[in-house]
């Protein structure tokens, strides 16, 4: 028996999304690939989160609200089955969805993202003591993969996470951005680059995103960017 079926047999392909049984070489079920609503034109010109018209240019969070980062580009709207398979990504191991993640990053934004030309993907980093218990970083996981297919440069060490906060999931928007405030500095690594990709798993309220934007700025990075699995809708 070939080493790829006997690990096909251990670890049998799932998809990412419902966890069902999926043949060989099938990366999502049809069912779910029904479900994934990716974000469509129009949009915030900020965030990249869907508006309701062609007439509004920003959403409300963007609207009267200077950001430290140019633009987003947020692949897919957080509703289900989205929730759930992040969830196993970020806190199961699941490791194995970085891959199809990336593809559906470039499925819906890819053109965007090349259009800019990012010098490097920066993945928001985690808390070292949460990554030692976790495994893995998923943002950069997703950086990686990204990076593979694109040929452009991941840097992990230009930014770093020096407090380990409380999770966002459980603030609000004026608490996230208090608990955020000095919870990243400059890494070990210091290289100003003219534009940098930021990569994250979810993009909610947008402080994770600005306060590490803030920081890349002080690096003397020029322009900042980001690209997210999923984004909040309206």
């Amino acid at each position: 028996m070939k080493i790829n079926n006997i690990l096909e047999f251990i670890y049998p392909n799932r998809c990412p999304l419902c966890d069902c049984l999926l043949e060989h070489g099938i990366k999502v079920c049809d069912a779910c690939r029904m479900q994934i609503l990716y974000v469509r034109e129009p949009c915030c010109f900020r965030c990249g989160k869907e508006v309701f018209d062609e007439e509004t240019e920003y959403c409300k969070d963007c609207m009267d609200r200077e950001w430290n980062y140019i633009k987003g580009f947020p692949a897919i709207n957080y509703i289900d089955p989205l929730p759930h398979s992040l969830a196993r990504f970020k806190y199961k191991n699941c490791r194995q969805y970085a891959s199809f993640y990336a593809d559906e990053i470039l499925r819906s934004k890819g053109r965007q993202i090349l259009a800019v030309s990012p010098d490097v993907f920066v993945p928001v980093p985690v808390h070292r003591k949460r990554k030692r218990k976790r495994g893995y970083n998923q943002a950069e996981l997703l950086a990686r993969a990204l990076g593979k297919r694109l040929h452009i440069p991941v840097d992990t060490e230009i930014l770093c996470r020096n407090i380990n906060t409380m999770p966002q999931k459980e603030l609000g928007q004026k608490l996230r951005t208090i608990n955020l405030s000095k919870a990243f500095q400059p890494g070990k690594k210091i290289v100003e680059y003219n534009k940098v990709m930021l990569v994250d798993d979810i993009y909610t309220t947008g402080a994770t995103i600005d306060t590490c934007a803030a920081v890349l700025k002080r690096c003397g990075c020029k322009e900042i960017y980001y690209t997210s699995v999923c984004i909040g809708k309206l």
